[in-house]
């Protein structure tokens, strides 16, 4: 008698989509001065943001009307798209598509991680005019593979509004996902490094 060989990890996509709702309330946040988070809470709550339970994957959690988590620290990300593998042992449940408001796609691959990406960046195009900074460079995950990585930025008052992804710090770095941040930058500062800002 054998073991039975493992199956192997199907990729997934997870997305929760950014509608024209959602670019106005984050641009509406992207105007005022970052750092005063009771300003932002007050905001969050105003536009129907609500703090998260424990059923969320991380603490300090707001949850757009949505569905999409955003995480207030030194900057404000907003999760939107989430490229990982479920498999029978180490990930065995797919956590982001069974959280409300989102949808996951098993055998997707990069391709369709980066499409999210470049419909985000399009949405807030629409709104904000090109991007004064957009940048594809070398990224991915040992987990996830080599790709391209995608960064679009905008000026908003003195903050910085970056689309891109970033490693998923819940698995350890071994996934990726995409986020809309917000970030304090002075008027007359060069941008920052795009990839820095969101991780």
């Amino acid at each position: 008698m054998t073991d039975e060989a493992p199956a192997n990890p199907a990729d997934h996509v997870a997305a929760c989509s950014i509608t024209p709702r959602l670019v106005e309330q984050i641009v509406g946040l992207a105007e005022l001065p970052l750092g005063d988070w009771a300003v932002y809470e007050a905001a969050m709550r105003r536009l129907g943001w609500c703090e998260g339970g424990d059923d969320l994957p991380l603490e300090d959690t707001f949850v757009t009307a949505e569905g999409h988590l955003a995480y207030l620290g030194d900057t404000l990300a907003l999760s939107f798209a989430h490229f990982y593998w479920v498999d029978g042992e180490d990930w065995g449940e797919d956590l982001w598509g069974t959280l409300p408001g989102w949808s996951s796609h098993a055998n997707a691959g990069r391709e369709v991680f980066d499409a999210h990406i470049d419909a985000a960046v399009a949405a807030f195009a629409q709104r904000l005019g090109p991007p004064e900074h957009d940048i594809t460079a070398e990224g991915g995950t040992l987990a996830m593979g080599e790709g391209d990585w995608r960064h679009a930025a905008w000026r908003c008052g003195d903050n910085l509004l970056v689309i891109g992804p970033r490693h998923e710090g819940l698995s350890y770095f071994q996934f990726e996902e995409a986020v809309v941040c917000i970030g304090p930058i002075e008027a007359a500062a060069p941008l920052p490094a795009l990839r820095d800002l969101v991780s």
